[in-house]
């Protein structure tokens, strides 16, 4: 029987050492990768999102003519009515020339109330007149040119021809009759009538000017103030008491601008 050798060949020492030195390699290059086996796959990844382009807001077009801006709590009426009824007798020489004068501040201070505002004058004298009551139509402020041309038509005495001016008082009632029989606008916030005198009416006419007037204010959102430049306690006790009737504003001040006197009378009293 062949005893085995035992002996440790050199050679077979060799080749182990090799295989356990292939196999140490292998196992340190496989814990380096290893982190990196988790993000292999096989779905394809989504192309990052991109940010949408900004959308440029156009720049706001600037008006040609921009209208004057509105005070703070301020609302114009939509639309405004009023008539001037004005005495042209002898003694109202100067609110005459005032009224002419002053006819471009009135027409500018009612645009300025009023979204759409119309004007109208009456002028009356005395009852022995040839024509007591002289009057135009109501018009649109927005035509001021036309009320300049009603208006520098009027003077004193206007209407008298062959009539006289000696009666007691003036043609008030008359004349504020044609003011309350005006072809007024139904559509209108506001009508206002405004009186400017420095007489009485004729004898017998307050009465009857009083009722025409509680028959006026009776619909809604109308009102008539008076202008009196006399110094009569009497009279200016009727005006006073006229105003009240009408829920009007009374001016008793004689040297007072109209500008003013419109003014007072469109607000309330």
């Amino acid at each position: 029987m062949k005893i085995k050798n035992r002996d440790i060949n050199i050679f077979s020492m060799s080749a182990l050492d090799l295989f356990a030195s292939g196999m140490g390699a292998f196992i340190l290059l496989a814990v380096i990768a290893l982190p990196f086996f988790g993000n292999v796959s096989k779905i394809p990844t989504e192309a990052p999102l991109e940010c949408p382009k900004p959308i440029v807001c156009p720049k706001p077009v600037p008006c040609e003519v921009c209208p004057p801006p509105t005070p703070p709590g301020f609302k114009k009426l939509e639309k405004l009515d009023i008539v001037v009824v004005l005495d042209i007798s002898g003694s109202m020489g100067d609110e005459i020339a005032s009224l002419k004068a002053e006819i471009r501040d009135i027409g500018a201070l009612l645009d300025r109330l009023s979204e759409q505002a119309a004007l109208r004058i009456v002028v009356f004298g005395d009852d022995d007149f040839d024509q007591p009551v002289t009057h135009y139509p109501l018009t649109l402020v927005s035509n001021l040119a036309q009320i300049e041309s009603y208006i520098n038509s009027i003077y004193v005495d206007i209407g008298m021809g062959r009539g006289s001016n000696t009666r007691e008082g003036e043609s008030v009632f008359p004349g504020m009759n044609e003011a309350y029989r005006s072809a007024f606008r139904p559509e209108a916030s506001k009508t206002v009538i405004v009186l400017l005198t420095d007489d009485k009416p004729h004898v017998g006419h307050e009465p009857r000017l009083n009722d025409a007037t509680r028959q006026f204010v009776s619909i809604g959102n109308r009102s008539v103030s008076v202008r009196y430049s006399g110094s009569d306690a009497n009279q200016r006790n009727y005006y006073e008491q006229l105003t009240r009737i009408g829920g009007g504003t009374f001016m008793g001040d004689q040297n007072g601008s109209l500008t003013a006197a419109l003014l007072l009378a469109l607000l309330p009293p």
